[in-house]
């Protein structure tokens, strides 16, 4: 998996790479926002049918568990949110292998750009997962077709100046830059958000909706350039996937480090005065365990300090923060209202970026700016 990419993406993105034509991938696909948008007529003609092949659905793409999986995703977004950026985000950073393009290309580190990557993916999630939003009317298609395509452009940039500059990229120890085994642990740790942290904090989904939320992704794995023999059929084959590439990838490096330490500094920004510092690493703790936590070199917490192990999280926000049990679900929400109007914050500053959230979603979810 590791020596395998994306043909789909990499084809077209390799012969514009090869007449120099890097930014005009960049340019014109910044224009496409919506399904229904007009092509641009000067698109290449390798785009173009790029954009026409990997448009449409699987065909065993089952549109009623999809959108009971958006559905569900739209009503726990607090919870789910605050799982991604805590869990999902540090667990994907964990794998030492994958981490190590996000380091060449992402800089997280540097204060700009790790605000854009990060509400980047909070949004790209945002724009997959709503309700509608792989509709033809939705902006998830296109933003999938956006981020495959960037995607096979860092796999060939990283390529080509390793050609003049081996020390850009080990291709004996990474493999393929963001190749299968990446892009199937990035789907199930995304997924993972709803089957495994969730429960974790005590919250408890349906056998349907766990099989909804687990084909949501297996359909944006697959418009993603995931192949389909890396599909997850059930909540076992998913930690069974995810179990095989913890074993293989999961260790300390630097890169991971980095990144965990710039999403801390972003979540800190977000929420000045709303929590205490030591709230973000004990989560953090919690939802991938101590032992992941410390090869990313997350703080240790007062919190884990006072409990011994974080096994009851909630059971603490209840007694110190909240006093009453109806209201643990705001925790999460105060949290995730912050980072999405972070999110909201960035699209409306300066010119219009590739992602935006729905309209009826910044309603729904309160998050005027």
């Amino acid at each position: 998996m590791r020596g395998v990419g994306d043909e789909v993406a990499d084809e077209p993105v390799r012969e514009l790479l090869a007449r120099g034509g890097l930014d005009e991938i960049n340019a014109l696909m910044s224009t496409l926002i919506r399904v229904r948008q007009p092509v641009p007529a000067e698109l290449p003609n390798e785009l173009e049918a790029y954009l026409g092949r990997t448009l449409a659905l699987p065909d065993w793409a089952d549109p009623a568990k999809i959108e009971r999986g958006q559905v569900l995703f739209e009503e726990w977004w607090p919870q789910i949110t605050l799982c991604l950026f805590c869990g999902s985000l540090p667990a994907s950073y964990a794998a030492a292998n994958g981490v190590a393009v996000l380091d060449r290309t992402a800089e997280l580190e540097r204060r700009t750009t790790r605000k854009r990557r990060i509400t980047e993916t909070g949004l790209f999630l945002v724009d997959a997962c709503y309700v509608g939003g792989l509709g033809e009317d939705g902006a998830g298609l296109r933003t999938i077709q956006k981020v495959r395509l960037m995607h096979a452009a860092v796999r060939q940039l990283i390529k080509s100046r390793a050609q003049q500059d081996p020390r850009v990229w080990n291709f004996d120890t990474h493999g393929e830059p963001i190749n299968q085994e990446d892009l199937a642990g990035t789907r199930l740790v995304f997924a993972a958000a709803v089957v495994e942290f969730l429960p974790r904090l005590g919250f408890r989904m349906s056998p349907d909706d766990v099989d909804a939320y687990l084909h949501l992704w297996n359909v944006i794995g697959h418009l993603m350039g995931v192949d389909d023999e890396l599909l997850v059929h059930d909540r076992d084959d998913a930690f069974a996937l995810a179990d095989a590439i913890r074993v293989r990838q999961y260790s300390r490096s630097d890169p991971g480090i980095r990144m965990t330490k710039a999403l801390l500094e972003f979540l800190y920004e977000i929420t000045p005065g709303r929590l205490d510092h030591a709230f973000y690493p004990a989560l953090i703790r919690h939802l991938i365990t101590d032992e992941v936590a410390d090869m990313l070199c997350v703080p240790s917490s007062s919190l884990v300090d006072d409990l011994g192990r974080l096994t009851r999280l909630v059971d603490w926000l209840l007694v110190h923060v909240f006093r009453r049990p109806d209201r643990v679900p705001r925790v999460a929400r105060k949290i995730s209202r912050q980072v999405l109007r972070q999110m909201l914050r960035e699209q409306h500053r300066g010119e219009r970026p590739p992602f935006a959230i729905p309209d009826q979603l910044a309603k729904k979810w309160n998050l005027g700016v």
